[in-house]
C-alpha cells in the first residue's frame, strides 16, 4: 500500500508555481478570444470575390461557426483558471488540516502516555509495598 508523504513546504512550492501558471492562464484566455476573432475574420466567405478585411463584412459560414463555438465555450474557458485556483486553495486547506491532525495526534499520544492507569492490585496493596 502506498504511503502518504505530504510536506507543507512541498505543497507550498507547488502552490506558488501554480500561481505563476494561473497568471499565464489569464493571458491565454485573453489570447483565445483574440485568436478566435482573427480566425473568423480570416476565414472569408463562399461568395465570389470573398469578403473580409477592412471593407468586407467578414461573415461567412466558418466565421459564424467560430463565433458560435467561441460563444458556447467562453464561460468554460474562463472557468479553467478559477477551477485551478480553487484546487490550489483546496490543497492548501487539506495540508493545513493534515498538519493540524499531526499536532492533535501527537498531543493525544502524550496525554495517553502521561495518564497510564495503574492495574488492579490485590486487596490491601499500597503503593510502595514492593
Amino acid at each position: 500500500m502506498p504511503k502518504w508523504d505530504v510536506t507543507p513546504a512541498g505543497v507550498g512550492l507547488v502552490a506558488s508555481r501554480m500561481g505563476e501558471v494561473l497568471g499565464a492562464m489569464s493571458k491565454i484566455v485573453t489570447a483565445y478570444g483574440e485568436d478566435m476573432g482573427g480566425a473568423a475574420m480570416a476565414s472569408g466567405t463562399v461568395a465570389e470575390g470573398g469578403s473580409g478585411g477592412e471593407g468586407g463584412s467578414g461573415g461567412g459560414l466558418v466565421a459564424a461557426a467560430l463565433a458560435e463555438f467561441a460563444q458556447g465555450t467562453a464561460a468554460e474557458v474562463r472557468f479553467i483558471p478559477a477551477r485551478a485556483a480553487k484546487s490550489v486553495d483546496g490543497a492548501l486547506l487539506a495540508t493545513a488540516a493534515y498538519e493540524a491532525g499531526d499536532v492533535h495526534m501527537a498531543t493525544q499520544a502524550q496525554r495517553n502516555a502521561a495518564g497510564v492507569d495503574e492495574p488492579d492490585m490485590p486487596h490491601g496493596w499500597k503503593r510502595g509495598d514492593l
